[in-house]
């Protein structure tokens, strides 16, 4: 974003005092920049990925109810711009928002006590959405209609992109492997629609939330919030533990779902099937930037490297499917 560019956005805010731009940590998706004016700090977005201001306007309502419900943590809270709109406007068409800092250290997963409190997190998320009201529909469809969504990728698309790179060519026996997961879904994914469904945070992961030492205080990013089983609200948050060792793997999924077990629980259904949420999970990313490839969005290094992930992940799932369950069930089980 260039200086004028970004002026021109501050302008449209009463802040105190004379404003500047501070170092800080910069989203994946969007444009984000910290400001501080006066003794108050902000976070700036612009959003990259789309231009409707429904969806921004779903994430602000959300972030308006939670902290009016003050959940056991803390959310960035929208600034009204001087049209009264917590929704602004670049020249070049851009949606941006201006959010009240939350001051803390991105969590990791290195640190024991992060993964727990992020287990912890991930449930007191749960249950605060499970409390509100929304008047805005879902913008994003549940995880479980992955062949609606990807419809015409999976079905006509996909055989074509996976021989269009020798990168990808490279892989074919992974990508075979990733097309018959899919298959394999079809027939499994009705067992899901049945699951109990709630508002979930959709994106809920490390690079989303805030730490003050060893505890997670704030939760970021709301703008993937949609109506979907709440059992994927764990699943999403888990994804980034199946790296490294095999007992390095087992101990940050206990850490997590010892957190979030000491919150909240899961019905029988709902642990059951989670072993194949998370290869729905994947499976949904990797189509995700499979059709970005091919819209010219996205390198075919990238889309590879996905095709590494989801492998990886999806045939360590069904190599411990049983020792999963038994760590699903003993931590996260409700009691009957």
């Amino acid at each position: 974003m260039k200086d004028i560019e970004l002026a021109a956005l501050i302008e449209q805010y009463r802040l105190d005092g004379q404003w500047k731009v501070v170092p800080g940590d910069s989203g994946m998706n969007n444009t984000t920049r910290m400001i501080k004016a006066g003794d108050e700090r902000y976070v700036l977005r612009v959003y990259n990925n789309h231009r409707d201001r429904n969806i921004v306007a779903l994430e602000h309502q959300v972030l308006f109810a939670l902290d009016r419900q003050q959940p056991g943590f803390s959310v960035p809270v929208p600034v009204e711009n001087r049209s009264r709109d917590t929704v602004s406007v670049l020249q070049d068409g851009a949606l941006a928002a201006l959010y009240r800092y939350i001051p803390g250290e991105r969590p990791t997963v290195q640190h024991k006590e992060h993964i727990r409190s992020l287990g912890e997190s991930a449930a007191r998320v749960s249950k605060a959405l499970r409390g509100m009201t929304i008047s805005h529909k879902p913008i994003y469809d549940p995880y479980y209609l992955l062949e609606e969504t990807y419809s015409s990728l999976i079905r006509h698309e996909l055989p074509v992109i996976l021989q269009s790179s020798e990168q990808f060519i490279a892989r074919a026996d992974k990508a075979a492997a990733i097309v018959n997961q899919v298959k394999d879904l079809s027939r499994r994914l009705p067992a899901v629609k049945e699951l109990p469904h709630q508002w979930i945070h959709g994106d809920l992961n490390f690079s989303n939330t805030v730490a003050d030492g060893e505890t997670i205080i704030g939760v970021l990013d709301f703008e993937f919030c949609t109506v979907d089983v709440r059992a994927m609200e764990l699943v999403v948050a888990q994804i980034d533990f199946f790296k490294g060792e095999e007992s390095e793997i087992w101990e940050r999924l206990r850490l997590f779902c010892e957190g979030y077990g000491s919150i909240d629980k899961l019905t029988p259904a709902e642990v059951e099937v989670m072993p194949l949420l998370i290869k729905l999970r994947m499976l949904d990313v990797f189509l995700h930037f499979a059709g970005r490839y091919k819209e010219g969005l996205d390198d075919a290094a990238l889309v590879a490297g996905f095709i590494d992930q989801t492998y990886q992940i999806c045939e360590w799932v069904d190599r411990n499917e049983e020792q999963l369950l038994t760590l699903f069930r003993h931590e996260l089980l409700q009691e009957v």
